[in-house]
C-alpha cells in the first residue's frame, strides 16, 4: 500500500466515524458507487483510484479532493470539520543535523543544532534533519529538511528513518517488518531495496514530512 492511498484511508474511516457512518458498505450506498469497487479502495487493493470515486466522496463529506488525498484530516485543522479536530500547534522544531540519504548514508550530528523548522507537531519530540543525496528524488531533494516524530505510528508506504548498529542513518520507504528482518525501499527505482536483519536495527522513526529550506529559522 503506498502512502498516499494509506492516507486517504485513514482519511474516509476518520470522516465515517465523525460522521457516524457504521459501515464502508453503507457509504458506498450514501455516495452511490458500487460497493465491490469502494471496498477495493478501502482494502488497499485499488492503488489507484479513479479522480471521480475520489470527487464523490469528497463532495459528500464538504471538502476539497485535495484535501481527502493530501491532508491528514485526523490532525490537521479545516481541512474537515475542524470544530472537532485535534489542534495542531506550528512548532519550533530543532534541526539536529544532516543525513545522507543514499543505501551507505549516516547521520551527521550536529552539537549546537542548526536553528528550527516552522512545523505543524503536536509531538514534543520532534526533529529536523538535513538531507543529501539523491536517493528519494523526486520525492525529497538534496537540502531539503525531513521532519521525524519518533512518537507517531508507521505503516507501511510511510517514510521512516532508519538507524542501524552500525551507525548508518537513512530516510527510506518503510515496507514491512516480519521474519526477524527489515525491508525498506527507496523512491529512485535506480536504488535497489534494502533489507535488515532486526537486531541491527537501533531505531525506526516516522518521518511526518519534507520541508522546503525557506522554512529554516535561526536562533
Amino acid at each position: 500500500m503506498t502512502h498516499t492511498t494509506h492516507r486517504i484511508i485513514t482519511n474516509i474511516q476518520h470522516l465515517m466515524q465523525k460522521h457516524n457512518i457504521a459501515t464502508v458498505a453503507d457509504l458506498a450506498k450514501l455516495i452511490k458507487i458500487p460497493q465491490p469497487t469502494f471496498h477495493r479502495l478501502m482494502s488497499g487493493d485499488n492503488q489507484d483510484p479513479k479522480y471521480a470515486m475520489l470527487k464523490r466522496v469528497a463532495d459528500y463529506f464538504k471538502i476539497t479532493v485535495s484535501d481527502l488525498v493530501e491532508q491528514d484530516l485526523v490532525l490537521w485543522p479545516g481541512s474537515a470539520d475542524s470544530t472537532t479536530s485535534t489542534q495542531v500547534n506550528v512548532n519550533r522544531v530543532p534541526v539536529m543535523g544532516s543525513a545522507q540519504l543514499g543505501s551507505e548514508g549516516h547521520w551527521v550530528a550536529l552539537e549546537n543544532g542548526d536553528g528550527f523548522i516552522s512545523w505543524p507537531s503536536n509531538d514534543p519530540d520532534a526533529f529536523a534533519l538535513r538531507c543529501k543525496g539523491d536517493s528519494m528524488k523526486p520525492r525529497i531533494k538534496d537540502g531539503e529538511y525531513v521532519v521525524v516524530e519518533p512518537n507517531h505510528e508507521f505503516f507501511p508506504g510511510d517514510e521512516v528513518l532508519l538507524v542501524t548498529k552500525d551507525e548508518q542513518v537513512m530516510v527510506k520507504t518503510f515496507l514491512y517488518k516480519r521474519d526477524g528482518a527489515v525491508l525498506v525501499m527507496s523512491v529512485n527505482e535506480e536504488h535497489p531495496p534494502l533489507r535488515f536483519p532486526e537486531n541491527e536495527v537501533v531505531r525506526i522513526e516516522y518521518v511526518a514530512g519534507i520541508a522546503k529550506p525557506s522554512l529554516l529559522v535561526h536562533y
